[in-house]
């Protein structure tokens, strides 16, 4: 396999994966980036059906304030089977990452699982701020292809630092996220990073730059096993990975639009 010895921010998308993979199988049929790419947008159709089925799950419900003062208001309810499907498809995403054989199975059975929770979640924001989840949608695919584009040119290439770079933000915005839990186990609260402020907003737009530039890792991921001879199979697991990816980046945009529409 080739080896230029990165890092990758995606937990599924690790060098040592793909190459454990091309000196243990035995198979003769080898991975290929269109084979990978081509499994992705299987798995994203999965997602957008459950996520349609999950919008539709949600009922949305009249009701009046007490003593009429406020007039009635028409607010979301979610099913009752979202948090299970939740618990079950994060089961399923630990089970995918750990097994990549399996992927052909746990990839659309997550993708089902996932993209319904995310289709409930999407209502509720539409709920809000109206129009907001099809501008998400289309930032997302926009930003996919742009930095598809800029790899695929080698306008942006995955060097060892840039890789280093981006795997270093993300550990420490993992570092922030765990240190705002431990603060928050105390009562204390920061309600000015996840609110509609500027430093909220600006921390949103981070996230959202990181999952962009985290696209690209994992462009260069699945080039270079496919071209190391990894197995077929993995272009199931691949295709997990990047999905994992875009399903961040969706989130974290929708999120940065809603802080950005509450704001005005």
């Amino acid at each position: 396999m080739a080896t230029a010895n990165q890092a990758s921010a995606n937990p599924v998308l690790n060098d040592r994966t793909f190459e454990r993979a091309a000196q243990e199988s035995a198979d003769k049929a080898r991975m290929s980036a269109g084979g990978t790419y081509l499994r992705t947008a299987l798995l994203l159709v999965l997602l957008a059906i459950a996520g349609i089925f999950g919008w539709g799950q949600v009922e949305m419900v009249t009701v009046t304030a007490p003593g009429g003062g406020a007039g009635p208001r028409v607010v979301p309810v979610a099913p009752d089977w979202v948090g299970l499907v939740a618990l079950l498809a994060f089961i399923v995403a630990l089970v995918a990452a750990f097994t990549p054989r399996a992927a052909m199975i746990t990839g659309p059975l997550y993708a089902l699982g996932q993209g319904a929770v995310v289709g409930v979640a999407s209502r509720y924001y539409d709920a809000a701020f109206d129009g907001i989840v099809l501008q998400a949608v289309l930032a997302t695919l926009g930003v996919f292809l742009f930095m598809l584009v800029l790899y695929a040119t080698r306008i942006v290439k995955v060097t060892p630092r840039f890789a280093m770079g981006v795997v270093a933000a993300m550990g420490g915005l993992m570092l922030l996220y765990a240190t705002l839990w431990l603060f928050a186990l105390f009562g204390v609260n920061f309600a000015f990073l996840h609110g509609p402020t500027p430093v909220g907003i600006a921390l949103s737009l981070v996230i959202v730059v990181l999952g962009a530039l985290n696209l690209p890792l994992n462009f260069d991921f699945i080039e270079r096993a496919a071209a190391g001879g990894a197995p077929r199979y993995l272009e199931w697991y691949g295709a997990f990975g990047l999905m994992l990816a875009l399903i961040w980046l969706y989130v974290s945009i929708l999120r940065l639009l809603a802080l950005t529409r509450a704001r005005r």
